[in-house]
């Protein structure tokens, strides 16, 4: 049996990436669902479909401001401030799906369990909850809000040659323009890369450039380098985390009660001819009296 020379397996070795940094990039990928309540974001997209905004509105926008508050209350805005989704109702009853008696249906939610944590307080290991928000208008921003794709929930099995659902290239910590701490990635598809959304994938079929924020666990840069898609690069804005947002924010307006400072006009119709001689009788008698 041949053994290889290990410069011939790794020519470049010395540029290989940090097993330090790549393990904090995996479990900063398991982590945004306890980093964050709620967030307001600025969406944005160079790639001629909108395939990061798919907003079919009037004036075409190419960035979008979307206001969050876990478990499911979203609002969507364009570029003027006007409102192009919100969502009908919020804590709807859960009857129907409980009733339905599937074991998806009675899943918690994740801000109610607790992960295993790493040394550096990010998720090394995700228990089953549920984490997927149906209501989300665009698929691919819910890899974009929880980018555990790049990760898996958990540590992949030491025994195997390809136990991560994704190669890491490179891998460095940094500050992006608004001055958030970042971890950036060049990063490529495993055996196992299984995307959150199947029509939405995070991972291009060659190299993307991904930045997760330090903070939130977000994924904010989104670049496809190479093969399918080159070229193609979709960023997110963190403009405010775990802002307080009232329900109005999100559900549409409904008025319950009558302002009474806008008094209503009640027209009265007009009279017939009789009675209204007799009135102008009466009037003449009472003012000759």
């Amino acid at each position: 049996m041949t053994q290889h020379d290990g410069e011939l397996v790794f020519p470049h070795s010395e540029h290989a990436p940090s097993k330090e940094l790549m393990g904090k990039f995996r479990r900063l990928a398991r982590s945004s669902p306890w980093l964050w309540d709620s967030v307001q974001l600025d969406v944005s997209a160079t790639d001629t479909e909108n395939q990061a905004l798919a907003f079919d509105a009037a004036d075409s926008p190419t960035r979008l401001t979307v206001l969050i508050r876990r478990p499911d209350a979203i609002r969507v805005e364009d570029e003027r401030g006007a409102v192009l989704f919100r969502t009908e109702h919020i804590n709807d009853s859960k009857d129907a799906s409980f009733v339905a008696a599937t074991r998806k249906s009675w899943l918690l939610p994740p801000q109610l369990l607790a992960p295993v944590y790493g040394d550096d307080g990010l998720v090394a290991r995700r228990p089953e909850a549920a984490y997927r928000n149906e209501l989300m208008p665009v698929g691919l921003w819910s890899a974009f809000l929880d980018p555990v794709e790049l990760a898996g929930f958990v540590p992949g099995p030491a025994d195997l040659p390809f136990p991560h659902p994704t190669m890491i290239h490179s891998v460095c910590e940094l500050t992006d323009e608004s001055g958030r701490p970042c971890l950036e990635a060049e990063v490529s598809r495993g055996h196992s890369y299984v995307p959150v959304i199947s029509d939405a994938p995070l991972l291009g079929m060659g190299m993307t450039r991904i930045r997760l924020d330090l903070a939130t666990g977000i994924c904010v840069v989104r670049q496809v380098l190479d093969a399918e898609g080159n070229g193609i690069e979709h960023r997110v804005s963190i403009t405010a985390v775990d802002q307080y947002m009232i329900d109005g924010l999100f559900t549409q307006e409904e008025a319950s009660l009558s302002d009474m400072r806008l008094a209503p006009l009640w027209p009265i119709p007009p009279l017939a001819s009789s009675a209204a001689a007799h009135l102008a009788a009466r009037h003449r008698g009472a003012s000759a009296g």
